[in-house]
């Protein structure tokens, strides 16, 4: 077989079967082999392999299996061994020992294991671990078994969907597992695959009515839990998060996702608020079609049992009611309701039906029947039962929502039948079928927020939207009663007759009247007369009343309690809830909380009751939230009266602006005291001035221009140049310069120290910082010179009587008028602490821009709002104010539009734009630029823009921070829809839910942005010099070129992106950049010299420097022109004496030689005009170098007399300029 070319597997064929006829039956066989078929897939198919694929006989193929077999055991055993055994001359002897010294045998000169090659004990790879043997197994299975079997045969991996997707590392086969564990996922994926679609659980549970604490949705109960978690609502999150929140700013405008907040605050889920508001089941009497269907679903009754509805045991069953319970739901037994005997029924109506459920306890369920729901016991039957009386299908339907909802809200029946009673009597239009509206949805939401925060009681929130109830309950007095006619207070109780009172006390009710109506009105409420009468008032403007009475009814009476309680839930005092009122909504607010409440489409002028409420208690937890005591804050923030009184301070004030102002005054006197002359006939220089000073004296802060020139220094040397040549004609022209320079410093220095007198005393006056008043007087559209004119002209009072006219009140007063508008606004700005800057800033431009108003100069709730949104802003950061005012003055100057490119806004440039506002944010706020950006994103904005947006920022920010969540989960959960109806609103559901849920099991601390430079958190910038830095002033086509590369983090260039420049030296064309992210550009230099440092920066990132560059003058074209030099002496110098000289040094394009080197030197004339080379005769004192006006100066002298030409050199251009000859007389000799 070792010397036959033939491969060994085909010798075996041709030994085993060695006749023709063999050979030619079995061909296909001896084919595979010749074609070089391994034998190793002939034994793994056997005998049955053999027979099936190649036709061979049951002798045969187990004939030509044994000595294949037997070569494939050598084959497998040669491989192993190859694998093992390591090249020759791998073994390494022994270090130490016996064996070192002499060779003997040893494990691996024996066997030369390859160790290297070898896998670790217990290592998944290796080819006796449970991975190799389940692949075996696998393809055992697949050769052995799945071949065989009908075509009804079900496959392995068609049995075990699973099988495949299994994941096997060490934990999969060395970790002990559970049977139950190993079985319940194999079962779950084969029900999958092979299963009728069934519902999940948490679908059973939303559809599921039955038993009555369905249905449940696990979703909503996460996300209340959260929130309830972290002392909210989910409600309170979707105003947290709602960009048109506080809704008590846009009070004639409802905000979109109001509504929806309120629906999130009454705690119950989709699918709950789904049950109660879905239309009736049963529309008229003794429909009995859809009852089997409505009992099995709401109250598990198969078959027949639904016709059980009526049995007090089957109800109660089904329900989960006792006896009592039962009685307190239908109002019966010891629970029915009880009417005040102080509240007898109107006039017109002469038989009054019986007091039952209908009334007052059962209001709900009964839907307004004449005869309500009762409990009667059935003899007719055996045995006998317990029955519902005078009910239908229609009422189980009202009785099988209230139950739940009594269960959801956690309170007595009676009490939940107050709060929907009381709603559906408030909406507007009426509602006659009693049903479960989105408007009382709303309203549940308002009361529980209410019942939450305040503690507010059922029975107090329908006096809020409805009326105080006079039905009692068996013992228990009525509302009405317990606050008005308590026992033992009053000989004669306050009866809800219809009568007429009077709304405003008389003297005949401290005499003795009868009529104690308003004595038992304010008693009864815990208010004095004084706050009585402010509501009296109110409550007359609510009900009409015109003639000064008011009826004695239920309504009425409502009103004063509402008002009343409202205030002591919100722990103000009453006065301050009808000025509130006013403040939010006008009088049409105040008529509709002191009049007859109505829930319906919110107005201008039809307004919800719900709305209302819920701007009171955000207004004034927001008050509370920042320390502000309302009625300060209504007084700031509503307009002075037309009628001010003339306090002490005013008197003082204006006493201390006289005393000071009288020397400060821009006076004819002061004119001529500077050297102006006078105008001829004694005419006062004030008459030409008119345009600049009045007749007092008072400069005029802001003259007319009769260009765009705004500069004040400028426009007053212009019309000041005018009165000196209509003052003192031609012959003064000469002088005119001069003559105006002294005038403009005498104008300039009483402008400042009439400002000054103004700052001073309204520093005083005001309390505030000196550089604060003029911002704050300006913002009261005040001026200087305007206010010290008013005081000025002001009549001065008698000191003797001073103290009289101090307190008198001066109706229409314009200057006191002012006064107070500047105090409003200085409390404003104390109170807050805004900076000079802020108030500058906001004055500049930020009225605009940050805020949005009809009245620039406006004080509105809405302006005070947002400017303590700003403080609150400064008081949250550990960083300079400066940071942010820069941000909003940054964001300002871009365009309005950020969502598309524009012509200079690429779409790389919007890119960096919105992250270097968000990094620029994210370090003010200590938040990451990420969380930013998802507060922007989310509100529909590219970037944060005003302190609206700010407001929500901030908000986001603070929920953050409390709770552990990030931006996104908390927008998720203020976004959530108010209905569950598709897919996509589960699905937002459900993401909520898990990423709010997550929030409780991390404890990490928000990511934080720390870097102190936003610009390099969003965009690499390169900026380099190509070339010289050294630019000539002047000279043509002189240029210093920058090359700037602007990429983003990941290093992608940044196209179409604007790099900004400022320069004081010259001018930088900006440039954008180009595809490759980069931009070059020219520094183009002025005239000035010097060296300047440009400053670079993209839209919205910070300045940075970009190379020096140094504009000088060409040195080496220096020259002195003549006409800049100094003269020389025409006559003879003294001996000793010094004659100066000068000379200016410039290039070619007038360019002064500054600090350049220069020579000074001299030349000794004879008689004959040579030169002579005598150093000693001449002295010079003179520098090295020109000053920084490019001026070289000299002062020669010499001691031994002569003539002599001296000459000045520039060392860098080499040219000399001469001067001389200068002829110096000697030194006289001394006389003998």
């Amino acid at each position: 077989m070792a010397t036959s070319p033939k491969r060994p597997a085909l010798q075996l064929f041709e030994q085993t079967f060695s006749q023709q006829a063999q050979h030619q039956r079995y061909a296909s066989l001896a084919t595979y082999l010749e074609n070089g078929g391994s034998i190793f897939p002939l034994v793994e198919q056997g005998v049955g392999g053999l027979m099936r694929t190649y036709g061979l006989t049951e002798h045969d193929a187990k004939a030509f299996l044994k000595p294949v077999n037997a070569l494939a055991i050598y084959l497998r055993r040669q491989f192993i061994e190859h694998t093992l055994f390591g090249e020759p001359g791998q073994a390494v002897g022994p270090q130490s020992g016996l064996l070192s010294l002499m060779e003997g045998p040893s494990f691996q000169q024996l066997f030369n294991m390859n160790f290297d090659a070898l896998c670790p004990p217990q290592a998944l790879e290796s080819i006796h671990a449970q991975p190799a043997y389940l692949i075996w197994l696998l393809n055992w299975i697949e050769n052995k078994i799945d071949e065989f079997g009908s075509d009804n045969k079900l496959p392995l991996h068609d049995r075990r969907k699973d099988l495949k997707q299994l994941l096997i590392d060490f934990n999969a086969v060395y970790q002990p597992v559970s049977a139950v564990d190993i079985i319940v996922p194999v079962l779950e994926t084969f029900i999958r695959f092979h299963g009728a679609p069934t519902p999940t659980l948490e679908d059973v549970l939303l559809v599921t009515r039955y038993p009555n604490g369905l249905p449940y949705y696990q979703h909503w109960v996460s996300l209340d839990y959260v929130a309830r978690h972290n002392g909210m609502s989910v409600g309170d999150v979707v105003q947290l998060v709602d960009l048109a929140s506080p809704y008590f700013l846009q009070p004639h405008t409802p905000a979109p996702d109001a509504a929806r907040a309120l629906v999130h605050a009454s705690r119950l889920g989709p699918y709950q608020r789904a049950m109660l508001t879905e239309a009736a089941h049963f529309t008229g009497a003794g429909n009995d079609g859809d009852a089997p269907a409505f009992y099995l679903r709401h109250f598990g009754a198969r078959g027949e049992e639904w016709q059980k509805y009526s049995e007090v045991p089957f109800f109660c069953e089904r329900t989960k009611l006792d006896s009592l319970q039962l009685e307190a739901l239908l109002s019966v037994g010891s629970f029915a309701p009880v009417r005040s005997a102080n509240a007898p029924e109107q006039p017109e109506q002469r038989t009054p039906p019986p007091v039952s459920g209908t009334q007052s306890g059962s209001v709900y369920i009964n839907a307004g029947a004449t005869t309500s729901i009762g409990l009667e016991f059935d003899t007719s039957q055996t045995p006998h039962l317990h029955r519902l009386d005078n009910v239908s299908h229609a009422q189980i339907d009202r009785m099988n929502r209230k139950l739940r909802l009594d269960q959801w809200l956690g309170l007595p029946p009676e009490q939940v039948d107050a709060l929907l009673a009381a709603v559906i009597r408030a909406e507007t239009p009426a509602s006659t079928t009693y049903l479960i509206t989105q408007n009382s949805v709303q309203a549940l939401g308002l009361f529980q927020t209410l019942r939450e925060r305040y503690g507010c009681k059922a029975e107090d929130f329908a006096a809020l939207v409805h009326e105080v109830s006079f039905y009692g309950r068996d013992k228990t007095p009525s509302l009405f009663d317990r606050v008005f006619n308590p026992k033992g207070n009053y000989q004669d109780a306050l009866i809800l007759n219809y009568e007429l009172f009077d709304l405003l006390p008389t003297v005949d009710i401290d005499i003795g009247n009868a009529d104690m109506t308003i004595n038992r009105l304010h008693k009864g409420l815990g208010i004095e007369l004084l706050p009585y009468i402010v509501l009296a008032q109110a409550v007359a403007l609510g009900h009409d009343s015109t003639n000064g009475k008011l009826s004695r009814s239920p309504a009425v009476v409502s009103s004063f309690y509402r008002l009343v309680k409202l205030s002591s839930l919100l722990g103000i005092d009453p006065k301050d809830v009808v000025s509130l009122l006013k403040v939010l909504g006008g009088q049409t607010w105040v008529n509709a909380m002191a009049g007859v409440p109505r829930i319906r489409t919110h107005t201008k002028d039809t307004p919800n009751v719900l709305v209302i409420i819920q701007a009171l208690h955000t207004c004034v937890d927001w008050c509370r939230e920042h320390e502000l005591d309302v009625p300060w804050m209504l007084q700031q923030v509503t307009a002075p009266a037309t009628s001010q009184k003339e306090t002490e301070a005013e008197v003082s004030l204006f006493g201390q602006v006289r005393n000071l102002l009288a020397g400060t005054l821009f006076t004819n006197a002061e004119l001529l005291m500077a050297g102006v002359p006078p105008l001829g006939g004694g005419a006062d220089w004030l008459d030409l001035l008119s345009n600049l000073a009045d007749s007092h004296g008072l400069v005029n802060t802001q003259p007319d221009s009769d260009d765009d020139d705004d500069d004040y220094a400028s426009i007053a040397r212009k019309k000041l140049l005018i009165a000196v040549h209509e003052g003192l004609g031609e012959s003064y022209r000469p002088l005119y310069e001069a003559i105006v320079e002294n005038m403009l410093e005498v104008l300039l220095q009483a402008k400042a120290a009439q400002l000054s007198v103004a700052k001073q005393c309204l520093t005083v006056y005001t309390g505030l910082a000196s550089e604060q008043v003029i911002p704050v007087l300006t913002w009261a559209q005040g001026r200087v010179d305007t206010f010290l004119r008013e005081v000025l002209t002001r009549p001065v009072s008698d000191p003797a009587t001073a103290t009289e006219r101090a307190g008198r009140s001066l109706e229409g007063d314009p200057f006191l008028l002012l006064l107070a508008e500047i105090r409003r606004r200085s409390e404003i700005v104390l109170k807050l602490k805004l900076s000079v800057e802020v108030l500058q800033d906001y004055l500049d431009y930020g009225n605009r821009k940050w805020i949005t108003q009809a009245d620039q100069l406006a004080v509105s709730l809405s302006t005070f709002y947002y400017l303590s949104v700003l403080a609150r802003a400064f008081k949250m950061s550990k960083q300079p104010q400066a940071r942010l005012l820069d941000y909003l003055r940054d964001v300002a100057a871009l365009p309005a539009d950020l969502t598309v490119p524009s012509e200079n806004l690429s779409l790389d440039a919007l890119y960096l734009i919105k992250q270097t506002a968000a990094a620029r944010l994210g370090v003010f706020f200590a938040w990451s630029a990420q969380e930013v950006l998802e507060c922007a994103q989310s509100i529909g904005q590219p970037l944060v823009r005003n302190l609206q947006q700010l407001d929500v920022l901030m908000r986001v920010r603070t929920m953050s921070t409390r709770s552990g969540m990030d931006a996104r989960t908390v927008f998720l959960m203020g976004k959530l829809p108010g209905q569950v109806t598709t897919t996509s609103e589960k699905a937002a559901y459900r993401r909520a839910a898990e990423q709010a849920l997550s929030s409780l099991a991390e404890t990490t601390e928000p990511l934080l942005a720390m870097a102190s430079d936003e610009q390099n958190q969003t965009a690499k910038i390169t900026c380099e010099l190509v070339g010289s830095n050294t630019v000539i002033a002047g000279k043509p086509e002189q240029k210093v070129t920058y090359k700037l590369t602007v990429r983003d983090m990941q290093d992608r260039p940044m196209r179409g992106v604007y790099v900004h420049w400022q320069t004081s030296l010259g001018t930088i064309v900006e440039r954008a950049t180009t595809e490759v992210g980069e931009v070059t550009v020219d520094f183009i230099p002025g005239r000035v010299l010097g060296l300047d440092t440009p400053l670079f920066w993209l839209d919205m990132g910070e300045k940075q420097p970009a190379p020096d560059v140094e504009v000088v003058a060409e040195s080496i074209r220096y020259s002195f022109p003549p006409e800049l030099a100094s003269g020389v002496p025409t006559g003879e110098v003294a001996a000793g004496a010094e004659v100066e000289l000068y000379a200016v040094m410039e290039d070619d394009y007038s360019n002064r030689g500054i600090n350049a080197p220069v020579d000074w030197s001299f030349r000794v004339l004879t008689a004959t005009d040579s030169p002579a080379t005598d150093s000693g005769s001449v002295v010079i004192r003179a520098g090295s170098l020109t000053n920084s006006e490019g001026l070289t100066r000299a002062f020669v002298s010499s001691p031994t007399g002569g003539k002599f030409i001296f000459a000045v050199r520039s060392t860098g251009s080499s040219v000399t300029k001469d001067f001389g000859p200068i002829t110096f007389l000697p030194t006289p000799l001394p006389r003998d």
